[in-house]
């Protein structure tokens, strides 16, 4: 019995070192996050918002480019749960959607279910059944129809601004809202508006129960080291087809 005992628990310590050594695991180049706002025909004369919105002759160009060169979507929260499991998602890149505009259900999830292609909309809840936003309604539909949809604050506020009291009401408010009127599901994913947080961010969002949080740090996720300091890939209203190959390579 004790010599069975050694020799599990040595195959066990050799596990264990195998997974830690360096391998062809560790060249992972990781799965691209990228980083939309908008998808809409009318588009912003101002600089700020013409850069945050891609028409949708140009997404629809893109989701043929994953199409064709086979390159999977998968949602924020799959990837975070693949990596929790040990799984390396190949030739996968996860789209995701910032502020929660009324053309996330009308143009952009539409074109989404045309390519068989799935998103990660990131929404603030204060601003949910407001003119030009979405309304829970809309949310709902696109959940059913395999959108992940969470959260991005309550007012949108950055969270590296605010004491620990502002952060919770915040960050906190907006995942208990979500829970309430999405049947139920509390969110596991975020963003921080502008990409901004700090050390108090970092605990709020591990007693929240968020398992992966996105920044605007540039790079590819390859790990949940840091869980919520993941980066992300921003896609511009003058991306073109190219561009757009080079931001889904890892």
């Amino acid at each position: 019995m004790k010599r069975s005992r050694h020799l599990a628990c040595l195959a066990f310590a050799m596990l264990v070192t195998v997974a830690q050594r360096p391998s062809a695991a560790a060249t992972w180049p990781g799965v691209p996050v990228l980083m939309y706002h908008k998808v809409d025909a009318v588009v912003p004369r101002d600089a700020v918002g013409r850069d945050l919105t891609v028409e949708p002759a140009a997404f629809e160009a893109q989701l043929r480019y994953l199409r064709d060169h086979r390159i999977a979507t998968i949602t924020a929260e799959e990837l975070a749960r693949d990596l929790a499991r040990g799984r390396r998602p190949q030739r996968a890149v996860v789209l995701t959607f910032d502020d929660g505009y009324e053309d996330a259900a009308t143009v952009a999830t539409p074109l989404l279910r045309k390519y068989g292609a799935r998103g990660t909309f990131f929404v603030s809840s204060g601003f949910v059944g407001t003119p030009r936003h979405l309304t829970w309604r809309e949310m709902r539909a696109m959940r059913a129809a395999g959108m992940e949809v969470t959260c991005h604050g309550t007012m949108h506020l950055d969270l590296s601004t605010l004491d620990r009291a502002g952060q919770t009401a915040e960050a906190g408010g907006c995942v208990s809202r979500f829970g309430r009127y999405l049947g139920g599901v509390r969110p596991v994913t975020y963003a921080y508006p502008a990409g901004k947080f700090d050390a108090v961010t970092l605990d709020l969002m591990k007693r929240l129960g968020i398992v992966a949080a996105f920044t605007e740090i540039p790079g590819t996720v390859t790990d949940l080291a840091r869980p919520f300091e993941l980066p992300r890939r921003r896609v511009r209203h003058d991306d073109d087809v190219a561009r757009f190959g080079e931001l889904v390579t890892p």
